[in-house]
């Protein structure tokens, strides 16, 4: 009961915050039954780990897309993501790394002010600490 809250790293995903976006909510209204259930999933991890804050420092990490350059099936689609992104589509986020992800999971474990959502902005602030 004295200790600090144990650090909890969630991989969400950045869909899961379409409904606090412009167009989030009607995209996901047209998305397949199948990405509506991941994401509902997603957020219920979310929710119940928000809620256990006196036991836990939650950490949701909310990349969109994540690669490699040894991922080839989706190298095709980084610049198409990025390319939105940058022209303000407010449900599109930037790709992330897998090494930005992780380091940011490292970074994460080790601020034990940090909580909440983060997004990739976040996560490629936190790579810059490992």
């Amino acid at each position: 009961p004295f200790s600090a809250p144990t650090p909890v790293m969630f991989v969400s995903a950045a869909e899961a915050g379409w409904p606090d976006v412009n167009f989030g909510p009607q995209v996901e209204e047209a998305a397949p039954g199948w990405l509506k259930e991941y994401l509902m999933a997603k957020r219920a991890v979310e929710r119940e780990l928000t809620s256990s804050r006196e036991s836990i420092r939650p950490v949701m990490f909310r990349p969109s897309l994540i690669w490699s350059w040894t991922k080839f099936d989706v190298l095709p689609v980084i610049p198409v993501f990025n390319a939105l992104n940058a022209l303000g589509v407010p449900f599109v986020d930037k790709t992330v790394t897998v090494s930005t992800l992780s380091k940011a999971i490292m970074a994460g474990l080790e601020d034990d002010g940090l909580s909440g959502v983060q997004r990739f902005e976040q996560m490629e602030q936190l790579e810059t600490r490992i």
